[in-house]
């Protein structure tokens, strides 16, 4: 098998064996009988690519997974390039996507036309919260410094996004900044394809100020290259993090859950849907999920497929009540 990808104009090309992309016919206690892809739409590199990459690891490593398993990395255009790769794979077992509240975000705010309701919910895994991190020569000590600035200059620094515009990371600024009364349209906002691509133009100074998760963030903060100036939770995190307070702490709206979660195609099977239940549910009941969850700082929160479909029912209508307030809205529900 080989193949290729680039973001700024999709190539794929593909040569496989068995059949890699013909899905077999559903049976009674159906398992996987060619290799399995998960599609992670970010670059290498970022906090969505970590999260594919180990549940890939441990549906591996704790053999719940029979066949070969391969990670596809579509980033680019508010996720679009990778959920459309998957909407047109319907009825295929053997294709499922990372996802994030972007899915509902790239909908509502009319950046791309798919939506949850295209694809089969299959779990939510965990939470990861957001940071708002600086380089550790800002000159900004905490969140309040930064919405104070702005208050004042609305493009005196530039932040950095570490998904499309519209999307969650503009959110976990867009609540602060609006409740503290800065003017959002004059607000500079600067978009990459995941955490990773934000954190190295940080450190490279070509950015101000990154949006971005926390697993990505705590080891510069850790090695004193960056500073964080708040996070997304309602309570302080532990570990490296710990010293940054949360928006609630400094009198701001803030708080934001960004959960990872799997999708797969649309118009697979219930015997489908469970087997991958049950590989999800076994990766969250796992002693080495909760570890890694600590040494991640995630916070897991597992929800089987019919579960999944009503929380993201659930968290659309609570999103797009979010994006109306923040003038971020472009579609219909």
């Amino acid at each position: 098998m080989k193949y290729l990808f680039k973001n700024n104009g999709l190539i794929f090309i593909a040569a496989c064996a068995g059949g890699f992309f013909t899905a077999p016919a559903a049976a009674q206690g159906w398992q996987p009988q060619q290799t399995v892809a998960l599609i992670v739409p970010s670059t290498a590199g970022g906090s969505l690519d970590h999260v594919g990459r180990t549940l890939q690891k441990m549906w591996e490593t704790q053999k719940l997974v029979p066949t070969a398993s391969t990670i596809l990395n579509m980033g680019g255009a508010g996720h679009a390039i990778a959920y459309n790769f998957l909407h047109v794979r319907a009825g295929n077992p053997l294709f499922m996507s990372i996802t994030s509240s972007t899915l509902h975000a790239s909908h509502i705010n009319g950046r791309h036309h798919l939506s949850y309701r295209d694809f089969t919910p299959l779990a939510v895994m965990l939470t990861e919260y957001i940071g708002i991190a600086v380089r550790a020569d800002s000159p900004l000590k905490t969140g309040r410094d930064l919405v104070e600035a702005l208050q004042k200059d609305p493009a005196r620094y530039s932040l950095a996004l570490s998904s499309a515009v519209g999307g969650t990371h503009h959110i976990s600024f867009g609540l602060p900044l609006q409740s503290g009364k800065v003017d959002m349209t004059k607000v500079r906002l600067v978009a990459f394809t995941s955490t990773g691509e934000g954190v190295t133009a940080l450190l490279g100074g070509h950015v101000d100020v990154l949006s971005g998760g926390t697993v990505q963030i705590a080891p510069h903060v850790a090695s004193g290259r960056m500073r964080l100036l708040a996070v997304s939770s309602t309570k302080r995190l532990s570990g490296p993090l710990a010293a940054a307070p949360t928006w609630p702490e400094q009198g701001y709206k803030g708080v934001l859950e960004n959960w990872r979660g799997v999708i797969g195609a649309r118009g697979i099977t219930p015997q489908q849907i469970a087997y991958w239940d049950g590989v999800f549910g076994k990766i969250a009941a796992s002693a080495e999920f909760r570890e890694l969850s600590e040494k991640n700082q995630w916070e897991p929160g597992y929800k089987n497929s019919a579960e999944t479909l009503k929380f993201f029912a659930t968290e659309y209508a609570d999103l797009k009540s979010v994006m109306d307030f923040l003038g971020l809205s472009g579609s219909k529900p």
